[in-house]
């Protein structure tokens, strides 16, 4: 647990303070938000209000923690870029939560009294529907976490639809052999769902991290797909 800070120490319990979550996704783009109604300036960045919920994440728990779970509120305007980011694969980002105490007699300023880290951690999983967007969360060091593959190892485009929110392509070619010429004629390579190399039929990569101290390792075997 940190040490808290000299605000924190002297107006913790006491009716001159709220506190606030802070939380950025980590994503392509960095999503800032905050479920105070305001939004709230810190390091740079303004935090956005939505109506999002943090469940088991605790004050000062390390990368190795336990997991939590972040719930993020109906239809907010990143909500397309999130989903966007889900589908093309970026299904093991950071979200990282800090908390933000606000001095009562000076709200609505912005600019929060002072705030303290609480945790890094990394999303396992992600569920959605029109209300709701629901990310379970998980230590931000194990390997397990952001394995490979979230997508087939080939060297051939591996997204469903030609067009589709993973392709992006909105040119006027109605057909794709999936190779990447061809996603070169369409100056769409940055999207390519694809490998352009694969050193050999199997490739082990082992990982190595620390977990309450004790070094630990894992170990994933990728098959290549053939075309």
């Amino acid at each position: 647990m940190p040490t808290l800070g000299t605000w924190i120490a002297a107006h913790k319990g006491d009716p001159v303070r709220a506190t606030f979550w802070l939380v950025k996704l980590g994503l392509t783009t960095p999503v800032y938000l905050t479920d105070c109604d305001q939004p709230i300036v810190y390091d740079g960045h303004a935090f956005e209000p939505d109506a999002l919920a943090v469940t088991g994440v605790q004050d000062g728990a390390a990368a190795d923690s336990a997991g939590g779970r972040i719930t993020l509120g109906a239809g907010g305007t990143y909500w397309q870029a999130l989903l966007a980011d889900l589908a093309g694969g970026l299904r093991a980002f950071e979200v990282t939560f800090w908390e933000a105490w606000l001095d009562v007699a000076t709200f609505p300023s912005p600019v929060p009294a002072e705030v303290r880290a609480v945790a890094v951690m990394r999303v396992e999983a992600a569920e959605w529907d029109r209300q709701a967007i629901s990310l379970t969360l998980g230590p931000s060091a194990s390997p397990a976490l952001s394995r490979l593959p979230f997508r087939e190892y080939q060297t051939i485009c591996s997204y469903r639809a030609f067009k589709g929110a993973q392709c992006g392509y909105a040119g006027v070619e109605t057909t794709c052999d999936r190779t990447y010429a061809a996603c070169t004629a369409r100056s769409n390579t940055a999207r390519f769902g694809g490998f352009l190399t694969f050193p050999s039929k199997t490739v082990t990569v082992t990982s190595q991290w620390s977990q309450g101290g004790v070094p630990m390792s894992d170990s994933v075997t990728l098959n290549r797909r053939e075309a």
